[in-house]
């Protein structure tokens, strides 16, 4: 039941992007290419921020604030509000990949002011549980990450969407 309630989200999801990126005006002197190596290059500095612990690095491509939409709940998240969250989070767990399963999918807007990128990520991390034993963990995690250009012509996230695949009771 979980996984056709996670697919039905994530379809939710992508069709919602798709008709809201697909109302705005072309604008001519937009290079895809160029932009997209720009998402892609703040995707990479995600992934060197989850590897080093960098909460700082990872947020400052926030905008702030930024809407959150995670296990069934909306969230307006402040830039100081998730620096701690993350802070707090890199603090407690060893993040040992951080690996995409597919390649990133990107799309624009028409008007090439806002843009989103489909994650599928395998994630294994370590941590500490409540008995000092440690456990490793891998999580299968999916998102959706809307983008806005700034005037300064950098993107910053807007909008999350997340989903990981529920772990099998056994």
């Amino acid at each position: 039941m979980k996984t056709k309630i996670t697919g039905l989200f994530t379809l939710f999801a992508l069709t919602i992007t798709t008709v809201f990126f697909n109302g705005c005006v072309k604008d001519s002197d937009f290079d895809i290419e160029n932009e997209k190596q720009k998402l892609l290059a703040l995707h990479k500095e995600q992934e060197n921020a989850h590897l080093n612990k960098n909460a700082e690095q990872f947020v400052n491509q926030f905008a702030n604030p930024m809407l959150s939409i995670n296990r069934g709940k909306i969230t307006t998240v402040t830039l100081d509000a998730a620096l701690e969250r993350f802070q707090n989070y890199f603090n407690t767990v060893l993040i040992k990949s951080w690996k995409d399963i597919t390649p990133p999918i990107i799309d624009f807007s028409e008007d090439a002011t806002m843009a989103y990128m489909v994650v599928d990520k395998l994630v294994v991390l370590s941590y500490e549980d409540e008995e000092n034993k440690t456990t490793e963990e891998t999580t299968h995690f999916a998102w959706v990450s809307i983008f806005k250009k700034q005037e300064n012509g950098k993107w910053k996230i807007v909008c999350n969407i997340s989903t990981n695949e529920p772990k099998e009771n056994k």
